[in-house]
């Protein structure tokens, strides 16, 4: 996983220490996590052939928090995690422009509770200026247009799509909206009962459970996982895991043995290679030595030996 930044900078003699107790650090860590956000996730997903061996597909996900509705979020940038990331070739225009949305539970239920209301509202500057300018479309042409007339919005992008819809729908009874190609929607024009007929059927792409599906983003694919309850695997992983669970799943607690008991529950086995690797070391580290000092007393007997 790759972050906007790693470390808060804390006062002086507040900084993370190698004497913090789990929990001290667990509490500095937390406010670093709050004040940053993922940018990128790898996975590799392993699957087990009938020859005795393992086939990995290997995916990248570049992420961006959702903005949608009154949705928004506050990240911050740290100079030294830009510096490594540029430096390595990070593609920032993939992460800010091209990023996949996601959200933890809480955003989840303040989303849920803005589509039941339906009274949409937008906070983005720039959708609002878009949505402008389709209203003012839409309105001249819905007086002089006949039952069943329809025209097409052109250039409509991401979560347009729905904010379009969902205001049109709000604002003029009289007409039905359906997403069309590639940025494209359309707007018709029904009767009061040929309305109530499509907002009740189960092919409506904009229905709140379809937009709800395409605002969770890459959450969709974190609570897949999740119901796996397959082992997760990674290096040096504590601090992928406080993003996985403030990100992706409900933002982080104050206490740490409640975040452990999240985690427990979210991913029951764990396993860290950098912990494994310590682990097979110190055990091998012991053979090494013996067979070093071996070594050397067979070159010190030797008649060779200088």
């Amino acid at each position: 996983m790759e972050f906007t930044g790693l470390h808060s900078i804390f006062p002086q003699g507040k900084q993370p220490s190698l004497f913090d107790s789990p929990a001290e650090w667990y509490l500095k860590a937390r406010q670093s996590v709050r004040k940053f956000t993922v940018c990128q996730l790898g996975l590799s997903i392993f699957s087990s052939e009938k020859s005795n061996k393992y086939v990995a597909h290997s995916y990248n996900f570049f992420l961006f928090p959702t903005t949608f509705g009154l949705m928004d979020s506050e990240f911050s940038f740290q100079a030294s995690s830009i510096k490594f990331l540029t430096h390595y070739g990070f593609e920032y225009s993939k992460f800010l422009k091209d990023g996949i949305p996601y959200m933890n539970e809480e955003q989840k239920k303040t989303l849920q509770q803005h589509l039941l209301t339906g009274s949409w509202s937008i906070r983005s500057a720039l959708d609002k200026d878009r949505l402008k300018v389709v209203i003012e479309e839409v309105t001249r042409w819905v007086p002089s247009a006949e039952e069943g007339d329809f025209m097409v919005l052109h250039d409509i992008k991401g979560f347009q799509i729905f904010d379009v819809q969902l205001i049109l729908r709000q604002a003029l009874l009289d007409i039905w909206t359906i997403p069309t190609g590639d940025q494209e929607v359309t707007v018709k024009k029904v009767n009061p009962r040929h309305r109530w007929q499509l907002e009740n059927t189960s092919f409506d792409l904009c229905r709140k459970e379809h937009v709800l599906l395409s605002a969770q983003g890459f959450t969709n694919l974190f609570q897949t996982l999740v119901k796996a309850k397959k082992p997760l695997v990674g290096h040096n992983m504590m601090m992928d895991l406080l993003h996985l669970h403030d990100k992706f799943y409900k933002p982080l607690p104050e206490s740490y043995e409640e975040f452990k008991r999240n985690i427990q529950s979210l991913f029951p086995i764990l396993i860290d290679t950098k912990n494994v690797t310590k682990a097979i070391w110190k055990v091998n580290n012991k053979n090494l030595l013996w067979k070093m000092k071996c070594l050397l007393y067979t070159l010190w007997m030797s008649p060779t030996w200088p």
